[in-house]
């Protein structure tokens, strides 16, 4: 006998010669049966027992980097998932057994990773000669097994961005699904996220349990086939139960653990994309779907504000998808962008990005989802929200030249590149936007000392600068002061008195956009009246709003209160209602399949 073995055969022989000869496998009784057949409980007894001694070997053998973990994590598994089997009325079996099977399937997980026991679609157990696959499956997600990058069964880390953590008890292991798809911070590809991580609850799922002879029982679980098994990935918001036998426990979920294995994988370059504009792929606008695109889910958009970064959003988010109702009618896109580089540059960018995304999501047109973004800006972002459902005509060109743009000198391909910034239409398929703390007339940090600061700190991209350039070269005299002395900030935009902020403060969306407001008014300003530290309640109250609502709360805070996080949530509400995409789905399964 191997020496791996000892710890297992010792941990079990004592009892599986005693247990053997009261019943045969199954609760069926023997000759001289001890336990009735009616009482199952001393055999459920008996299978967590076993779990516990076979868990506790395998972590011992997973320390010492011994492959054989792998398959008595699998064993200490089956055991848990027997005793819930033989006895679905006793719920301290149950709680048990959940516990013990949670823990084993975490450490079987880990384990084939640390030995290449996992491939593509499942993963190997048994033994080298004679291997079994266990198949994924997939169980209402969005993906099939073949899409599956990794499965992360070690719980996340907490992060300050995030202000609470859902979780559900149950049976089964939350985990992440990680989606396989070529996207890079560096390289963005098909608006998919670097990182595109799923919740979902592992279930090993086995067969009818009691199919040992006695020399399988006294020789140990790793001397015997293995029982055949799936590896199911179900959905936690679409699947409420697991069924073992007879038993429905609840399924265990952690709902806040792919937005936290998100957070985890992408660096934060608000500070770096603020003052270093496009210095690196990392920090290009780009249009990013945090989950792999669902048709007839509503893609909200969220765009963050100065010197800031798409984390910022993943708090409401979190919150909202807490919420079951954002998960089947909605999908979260973010839009990152350097926000201290040219402000229409990056508008720009973000419509052509929006166009492209619904192309990509719906060539045919059929999808009504894909008709009715929603866009919810904060700070910033809520002049970006604006200047995609507005049409400017000359009104922004006007605000940066004194003369119409054809009379302006220069190249054919600075014209191409300039043009879609100050003459555009609004985009037809954004029918309503959230402003949350937006600074519609400017906020008088960004004319103090620390804004003149920070402006001059600014390093424009050289693309911007080398246009700006030429464009004040060749056409001495024409442009404003605003605009010829230097490329404008995104700080020189947020001035009071700035000629482009009036430009767009003067645009009205047409009568199809829904506009709503909420407003930050923690402060008592110096100067008079309330403010969010930033952004005075006057500043932040959006003409033509259906809505508004003021929060007692900061900039940087206002869009992570939960007045401000149930007012979006009542907005999408309102959003399905009034473009009859609120029509009851059918229900999602109510225990595994």
């Amino acid at each position: 006998m191997r020496w791996w073995l000892i710890p297992l055969v010792v941990a079990v022989a004592g009892f599986a010669i005693a247990e053997a000869r009261s019943h045969t496998p199954g609760g069926q009784s023997g000759s001289q049966p001890l336990v009735p057949a009616k009482s199952p409980l001393p055999i459920a007894q008996g299978h967590l027992r076993r779990s516990k001694e076979y868990l506790k070997a395998s972590c011992e053998m997973l320390k010492k980097g011994d492959r054989h973990a792998v398959d008595g994590y699998y064993v200490a598994c089956e055991e848990a998932w027997n005793a819930a089997w033989m006895c679905p009325e006793s719920r301290d079996t149950l709680i048990d057994a959940a516990d013990l099977y949670a823990d084993a399937l975490a450490g079987l997980l880990e384990s084939a990773r640390l030995h290449g026991r996992l491939d593509a679609g499942g993963l190997w157990i048994g033994p080298r000669g004679k291997p079994i696959f266990v198949p994924y499956r997939t169980q209402a997600l969005p993906i099939d097994a073949i899409a599956i990058a990794s499965i992360e069964p070690q719980g996340q880390a907490d992060d300050k961005r995030l202000s609470r953590r859902h979780l559900r008890d149950g049976f089964g292991l939350p985990v992440v699904v990680r989606v396989a798809n070529d996207s890079t911070p560096e390289e963005p590809k098909r608006f998919a996220a670097p990182r595109q991580s799923l919740a979902a609850t592992a279930v090993l799922r086995f067969a009818v349990p009691g199919n040992e002879n006695f020399l399988e029982k006294f020789s140990g679980p790793v001397a015997r086939d293995h029982a055949p098994a799936v590896l199911d990935l179900a959905n936690p918001v679409e699947i409420a139960a697991v069924r073992i036998g007879t038993a429905k426990p609840h399924l265990a979920a952690d709902l806040s653990a792919p937005l936290l294995d998100v957070l985890d994988g992408t660096p934060s370059s608000s500070i770096i994309g603020f003052l270093q504009p496009f210095g690196s792929g990392a920090t290009r606008p780009h249009l990013e779907m945090l989950e792999p695109h669902q048709p007839g889910r509503i893609p909200v958009v969220f765009i963050h504000g100065l010197a800031s970064d798409e984390g910022t959003w993943f708090d409401m988010i979190n919150e909202l998808r807490a919420w079951p109702e954002f998960h089947r009618r909605f999908e979260p896109w973010v839009f990152h962008y350097p926000t201290g580089a040219a402000f229409l540059q990056s508008s720009a960018m973000l419509r052509r990005q929006l166009t492209a995304a619904v192309r990509q999501c719906d060539p045919e047109g059929s999808d009504p989802a894909m008709r009715n973004l929603v866009l919810v800006g904060h700070s910033m972002g809520g002049l970006h929200a604006k200047l995609q459902v507005v049409e400017p005509e000359d009104r922004l060109w006007n605000a940066v030249a004194k003369v119409p743009f054809e009379q302006v000198r220069l190249p054919d391909a600075m014209q191409r590149l300039v043009k879609p910034a100050y003459f555009f239409t609004p985009v037809p398929f954004v029918n309503r936007i959230v402003c949350i703390a937006t600074p519609h007339k400017g906020s008088i940090l960004a004319s103090l000392g620390v804004g003149r600061l920070a402006s001059l700190s600014v390093r424009a991209p050289p693309e911007n600068q080398r246009i700006h350039d030429v464009a004040v070269r060749l056409n001495p005299g024409i442009f404003r002061e605003e605009y010829e002395r230097r490329t404008p900030t995104s700080i020189d935009l947020l001035e009071p008195d700035s000629q482009m902020l009036a430009a767009i403060r003067s645009l009205r969306p047409p009568c199809w956009v829904t506009v709503h407001s909420v407003v930050g008014d923690a402060h008592q300003s110096l100067l008079g009246g309330r403010d969010d530290c930033v952004v005075s309640v006057a500043s932040a109250h959006t003409d033509g709003a259906v809505s508004e609502i003021v929060v007692p709360a900061s900039h940087t805070k206002i869009h992570h209160h939960p007045l401000t996080i149930a007012e979006v949530r009542r907005i999408l509400i309102q959003h399905l209602r009034e473009t009859g995409l609120d029509r009851p789905q059918p229900p999602g399964p109510s225990g595994s399949p």
